[in-house]
């Protein structure tokens, strides 16, 4: 072998060398990089489920009192009814009075939708020419946690008569609807 046929394998040995090193080198580091990526995904994943266990405790006694408080209904029906009659009876006390109502139908699951772990009931209402003043004492009195009860939506404009508004309210009330009738209901 020439000189010249050496240094040419030298050259093309180092450059070999240098190219495939430098490949092998650019995969480790982006493994090494994946690998820390994954620690980091790992720790926080650990952290979370570390704070949740602490707080075990804690979801446990609001899942027992939700257990404990949450309205228990036969059917849709039941809970529509027993939710007009306390709206009712609240508005009376508050001294509105209601001009319409209509009972909104069970919200149907369609596909891709999730309805949750509670059934819900709502009533839509009017008042026209209502005062603010008794309105909002009512809309407080609806707003309870243990009935779980709650004003989804509302809409109030001004009326012309003095401190009047007319009002649109969607009560809600969530409830836990017997297993024996979703099952029926479903066939």
């Amino acid at each position: 072998m020439k000189r010249s046929e050496k240094l040419l394998l030298s050259v093309f040995a180092v450059l070999f060398i240098a190219i495939v090193g430098g490949g092998l080198l650019t995969i480790g580091v982006k493994n090494y990089q994946a690998v820390q990526a994954e620690n980091e995904r790992l720790k926080d994943r650990l952290t979370g489920m570390a704070t949740a266990i602490a707080q075990s405790v804690d979801w446990q006694k609001k899942s027992d009192w939700v257990d404990q408080n949450m309205p228990k209904f036969a059917s849709h029906e039941e809970a529509s009814s027993r939710l007009f009659q306390q709206v009712q009876a609240e508005a009376e006390k508050a001294g509105v009075k209601i001009s319409a109502r209509e009972m909104l139908p069970r919200p149907t699951v369609q596909e891709g939708d999730e309805m949750g772990y509670f059934d819900r009931a709502s009533v839509k209402l009017s008042f026209t020419e209502a005062r603010e003043e008794d309105l909002f004492k009512w809309m407080h009195a609806m707003q309870n946690p243990k009935s779980f009860i709650g004003i989804t939506r509302m809409l109030i404009t001004p009326s012309p008569q003095g401190k009047t508004v007319n009002c649109e309210v969607d009560v809600t009330q969530f409830y836990l609807e017997s297993m024996t009738n979703k099952v029926s209901s479903a066939h």
